[in-house]
C-alpha cells in the first residue's frame, strides 16, 4: 500500500470514528405515551416520565397507527417519533371514575379531582376503577365491575315464604312496592308513586337484610321474570378519610344503581346497614361537621331519582332515633317500618324454616312439638336474663328472654343443635336431633347473648318500663343502672 492509499484509510476511520463519537455523544432514545394526536397535525402530545410534551411525527410514520394511549420511541435532541415501542406504559394510580365529559374522564386521585385522557373509547362508567399512566395525564386500563368497590350482587332465590313471624311488616312492604307494579293503572289513576325509600328499624338479627333481600327477589320477578341486582353497604364503609370521598362513594353508589337498572331493564335494591353511621342528625352535637355534606350528599341521589330509574333505597339501623329527619320525609324514605321481636307464633314459623328436612328423633308429628317446651320457657313471664339494678343495689325490673329472642338467635340454636348431633352420629352412629341438643343449644345461645347488653334497643325498654323507658335507658347509657345477668 502506497502513501496515497494509507491516507485515503485513514481519512476514512477519523469520519468513522468522528461518527462514532457524534452517536456515543447524542442522548438515549426515550419513550412516552401518547396523551392525543390530531387528523391535521403532524404533532402528537404525550407524556413522558411525567412531563407534558409535543413530539413531531415524521411523514415516514403512518400517523394513523399512533393512537392515544400508544407508547412511541422519541429524540430527545429533536422532539420526533422514532418508532413504537413494545414496551408497556409504566403504571400509575388506581383511581375512581366520577364524571365522563368529551373524551376525558374526571377522576378522584389522593382525595382531590382530576381531568385525565380517556383512552378505552366509551368502555368506562361512571363508578368504574381506571389505572392512569405514571404521569397521570391518561386511563389505561378499566378494571372488571367485580373487582370495584361497590358489587352488584344477583340476588339468590328468597321468596317471602322464606321469612317466617314477619307476616304484617310483609305486607305493608307488599302495599308500598309490589302493588304499584301489579296493580300499575289504579294508581296512575290516584296519582300515587311507589316509594323511593323504605326504612326497617327494630333489634339486630330480626330480618331487617332478609327483607331486603326478598324485596329484590320478588321485584325481580314482577318484572317480567327478570333478575332484580343487590347493592348491600354498610354505613361505616361508605366513610373514606379524604375529603370528599365520602360523597364520591355515595354517588357512585347510586351511578352503579341507575346503570345497572337501565342495562338490565330490572330494579335495582340498594340496602344501606347501619345507616346511622353515615346519617347521624345535624347540629345536635352528636355528629360530627363530615355529616354537613354527607348528608346533603345522600338526599341530591334520593331526590335525583325518578321512578324511571328503578332504583329502591333500603336503610337499615336500630338507633332510628339518631337519623337526620331530612333523609326521612316523604319523597325520600317514604315509609318507616319497624321489625319487631318475633311473638310465640312468629318464633313457630322462623323454627319450621329453619328445622325444615332436619332429621329429629323420637315420634314427634311436627317440628312445633319438638320445639314447644323451648318457646314456653321463652315467652315464661317467670323467665329472666337480666336483672335492671340501681346503684344503691335496688332491682327496678327485668328483661326476659323474650326481650333478647330474634330470628338469628333461633338460626344459630338449629345450627348448635345440628352440630351436637353430627358428632354424636359420627361417634355411636346414633342419627337425629334430639331435645337435649336443642335446650343445650338454648342454653349456650341465651349465654353469648346476654354478654352482649347492646342487642337491647329502644322498644325493649319500652316493653319493660313503659313511659319510663327513656328516662332508664338514658341512665343506663351513662352508668346510673346496670343490667345484672342470671347466670342460672
Amino acid at each position: 500500500m502506497n502513501d496515497k492509499q494509507k491516507l485515503e484509510e485513514a481519512e476514512k476511520e477519523i469520519l468513522l470514528l468522528k461518527d462514532e463519537l457524534e452517536r456515543i455523544q447524542q442522548p438515549p432514545y426515550m419513550t412516552g405515551t401518547v396523551l392525543d394526536s390530531g387528523t391535521k397535525t403532524t404533532h402528537i402530545a404525550i407524556d413522558h416520565q411525567g412531563i407534558y410534551e409535543i413530539a413531531k411525527v415524521p411523514e415516514k410514520f403512518e400517523k394513523t397507527s399512533i393512537t392515544r394511549g400508544s407508547r412511541v420511541i422519541l429524540n430527545p435532541k429533536t422532539s420526533a417519533v422514532m418508532g413504537i415501542s413494545e414496551f408497556p406504559t409504566p403504571t400509575g394510580q388506581v383511581v375512581s371514575v366520577e364524571e365522563i365529559q368529551d373524551g376525558r374522564l374526571k377522576v378522584i386521585k389522593d382525595g382531590k379531582p382530576h381531568i385525565v385522557y380517556n383512552s378505552m373509547n366509551g368502555t368506562v362508567k361512571v363508578g368504574d376503577e381506571v389505572l392512569l399512566d405514571e404521569g397521570g395525564y391518561i386511563a389505561l386500563q378499566r378494571f372488571d365491575k367485580k373487582k370495584t368497590k361497590y358489587m352488584l350482587e344477583e340476588v339468590e332465590k328468597a321468596p317471602w315464604n322464606t321469612i317466617g313471624g314477619l307476616e304484617d311488616v310483609i305486607s305493608v312492604i307488599k302495599e308500598e312496592i309490589e302493588y304499584p307494579i301489579t296493580h300499575s293503572k289504579i294508581y296512575e289513576r290516584y296519582g300515587k308513586k311507589p316509594a323511593k325509600g323504605i326504612l326497617l328499624f327494630g333489634p339486630p338479627g330480626c330480618g331487617k337484610t332478609k327483607l331486603a333481600k326478598s324485596i329484590a327477589y320478588n321485584l325481580g320477578v314482577l318484572a317480567n321474570n327478570g333478575n332484580a341486582h343487590f347493592i348491600s353497604v354498610k354505613g361505616p364503609e361508605i366513610l373514606d378519610k379524604y375529603v370528599g370521598n365520602s360523597e364520591l362513594n355515595i354517588r357512585n353508589i347510586y351511578a352503579a344503581a341507575r346503570e345497572n337498572s337501565r342495562e338490565t331493564k330490572a330494579p335495582t335494591v340498594v340496602f344501606v346497614d347501619e345507616a346511622e353511621a353515615i346519617a347521624k342528625k345535624r347540629g345536635t352535637g352528636i355528629s360530627t361537621d363530615v355529616y354537613d355534606s354527607i348528608v346533603p350528599q345522600w338526599l341530591s341521589e334520593i331526590d335525583g331519582m325518578s321512578t324511571t330509574d328503578n332504583v329502591i333505597t333500603i336503610l337499615a339501623t336500630n338507633r332510628e332515633d339518631i337519623l337526620d329527619p331530612a333523609i326521612l320525609r316523604d319523597g325520600r324514605v317514604d315509609r318507616k317500618i319497624r321489625i319487631p321481636r318475633p311473638n310465640k307464633k312468629g318464633c313457630n314459623e322462623i323454627f319450621d324454616i329453619y328445622f325444615k328436612n332436619k332429621p329429629l328423633q323420637g315420634a314427634f308429628t311436627s317440628v312445633r312439638d319438638f320445639i314447644s317446651p323451648i318457646l314456653d320457657e321463652i315467652f315464661s313471664d317467670d323467665s329472666m336474663a337480666y336483672r335492671v339494678m340501681s346503684s344503691d343495689g335496688q332491682c327496678l325490673g327485668k328483661f326476659g328472654y323474650k326481650n333478647l329472642i330474634s330470628g338469628a338467635m333461633i338460626e344459630g340454636m338449629v345450627a348448635r343443635a345440628c352440630g351436637y348431633a353430627i358428632k354424636r352420629e359420627i361417634a355411636n352412629g346414633k342419627k337425629g336431633i334430639c331435645k337435649d341438643d336443642l335446650y343445650s343449644a338454648f342454653k349456650d345461645e341465651l349465654n353469648e347473648t346476654t354478654q352482649m347488653t347492646q342487642t337491647l334497643v329502644k322498644d325493649d325498654w319500652k316493653d319493660v318500663f313503659g313511659e319510663k323507658a327513656s328516662q332508664y335507658e338514658e341512665m343506663f347509657r351513662h352508668g346510673y343502672i346496670n343490667l345484672q345477668r342470671n347466670v342460672n
